[in-house]
């Protein structure tokens, strides 16, 4: 029996590099630098999107090198788990929460509801004291940002305060 050659990931290297173009490109709508901070919006993006360039040209050059890429393996893997869909479905809804809630009831509330979905994700049950824990960092990350002079809206927008 002839063992297969190892195929090559030449996908990776390419997703990479095109990722790396992708955010290159977006970023080089934004300014690079300003008279202000010196450093303008553009800028980390644009670092970040060359980084990713450059690690998918050495990625393609090590697949080009032959070097192979195994699977390693791990301490504690555990091959029987299975994926618990009502958490991933938790943790998906924390995520969307914020772009169908935030205006109207404002970043205290809303991350409060993150919170409390990514806790009940990682198994809490404790929705109260959940709640309470989420809405304290909630207010207290509205108000430091308030004192930065951050405007992230209002306390309770819907209420108009």
């Amino acid at each position: 029996m002839t063992e297969r050659p190892t195929e090559r990931p030449w996908w990776i290297a390419a997703g990479t590099v095109a990722w790396g173009a992708i955010v290159l490109a977006k970023a080089a709508e934004l300014p690079q630098f300003d008279q202000h901070a010196g450093v303008g919006p553009g800028f980390l993006p644009s670092a970040i999107g060359l980084g990713l360039v450059l690690l998918g040209l050495i990625l393609a050059w090590q697949i080009h090198r032959g070097v192979s890429f195994e699977e390693q393996g791990a301490e504690d893997i555990n091959e029987s788990h299975v994926v618990s869909y009502g958490a991933l479905g938790l943790a998906a809804a924390a995520c969307a929460l914020p772009m169908l809630t935030m205006k109207q009831l404002g970043f205290v509330l809303t991350c409060t509801g993150c919170f409390v979905l990514v806790a009940a994700a990682f198994k809490s049950r404790r929705w109260a004291l959940n709640a309470v824990i989420g809405f304290a960092f909630s207010l207290l990350c509205w108000w430091l940002f308030r004192r930065l002079g951050v405007q992230l809206g209002g306390f309770l927008p819907i209420a108009g305060v």
